[in-house]
């Protein structure tokens, strides 16, 4: 008996002491994610709990592991946590704060996750599709699976048919994405022999003209100066409009006071010459604003700014760039 008690003792030590050392592991790395989570480095921190999380279960654990992916806007691991979370707490019974708590964060997250959905219309013998580094199980296929928002490369190999492969990006506004894996191409014939991979055709590359029309520009020095003259134009018009509305009503009052072409009174006689004068006036007005308008629209037509340029790929010898030309 005290042989068989002994045997008994040493595999109940070899059985208990690799599982005490996860433990320690596991909450060793607890405390370092925690720590790393208050500096903030969050995508440290919650890789340390998920490795913790790993090596010992724990409904605290993951609720930890859930809230700091969902600071990190990876939402799908956060709610996936979090329903863990709650399943592990219904299993021990023992924990119903913790439990609750884990079930309320996965139902307000749920309303927020992106869904990838793998459309398989027409599998192939041996097909197997992988999200990532992850198999996606085949009663997965046609089904909305919460994923976190980034690039996905989903793949679909099959023996006998050549690899697919497709990057997909998922967008944190976008609630559902749909990826259809086509037909894969078969690599092998019936006869045994390898199908050779179809040839892509490359076109070689030549000197191309490629306009790229830029932004219509209005502004240009030139036409600053037309502005200038068309302002100096109008001004001077408006001068003459009024020297010509003042000559007009001094004429009238000459002509009131001596209606006849003779005339001996004094203020019609002045009344006569301030009206000529200011004729005058209004007449080089006139001629100076006119000369000025005319200025001002030639230089604006003819100040125009280049409103293109042109890129074109050049080759010589082994060697490649870029030749650029217009008008700046």
């Amino acid at each position: 008996m005290r042989h068989v008690n002994k045997a008994v003792a040493v595999v109940t030590l070899f059985a208990i002491g690799p599982a005490r050392a996860d433990s320690a592991a596991a909450e060793a790395l607890f405390r370092d994610g925690r720590n790393l989570i208050k500096q903030g480095r969050l995508a440290a921190g919650c890789d340390k709990i998920g490795a913790s999380q790993k090596l010992d279960a724990s409904v605290g654990t993951l609720l930890n592991l859930g809230d700091c992916r969902e600071k990190l806007g990876q939402l799908a691991s956060a709610w996936a946590a979090f329903r863990e979370a709650e399943s592990l707490a219904k299993r021990k019974g023992d924990d119903n704060k913790r439990l609750v708590e884990a079930s309320k964060r996965a139902a307000a997250l749920e309303p927020k996750l992106s869904n990838l959905v793998i459309e398989v219309p027409q599998p192939v013998a041996g097909l197997v599709i992988r999200r990532g580094d992850e198999i996606v199980d085949r009663a997965a296929w046609n089904t909305p699976l919460p994923v976190d928002p980034q690039t996905h490369v989903i793949v679909a190999e099959a023996p006998g048919f050549r690899t697919w492969k497709l990057d997909v990006a998922i967008d944190p506004r976008s609630r559902r994405r749909i990826v259809q894996v086509p037909k894969l191409e078969p690599s092998i014939d019936p006869g045994g022999s390898p199908i050779p991979a179809p040839v892509v055709v490359q076109a070689p590359l030549t000197a191309v003209m490629v306009r790229k029309q830029r932004a219509p520009r209005t502004w240009s020095t030139t036409r600053g100066v037309a502005v200038v003259f068309g302002v100096l134009g109008a001004g001077s018009v408006a001068t003459g409009a009024y020297f010509g509305t003042r000559s007009a009503d001094l004429q009238k009052r000459s002509d009131a006071i001596c209606p006849s072409a003779v005339c001996d009174d004094l203020q019609g006689l002045r009344l006569n010459d301030d009206a000529k004068r200011n004729a005058m006036r209004a007449n080089i007005a006139f001629a100076a604003g006119g000369a000025a308008l005319v200025t001002s629209t030639v230089m604006w037509l003819v100040g125009k700014p280049a409103d293109e340029f042109v890129v074109a790929p050049t080759m010589t010898g082994g060697s490649a760039g870029v030749s650029l030309s217009g008008r700046f």
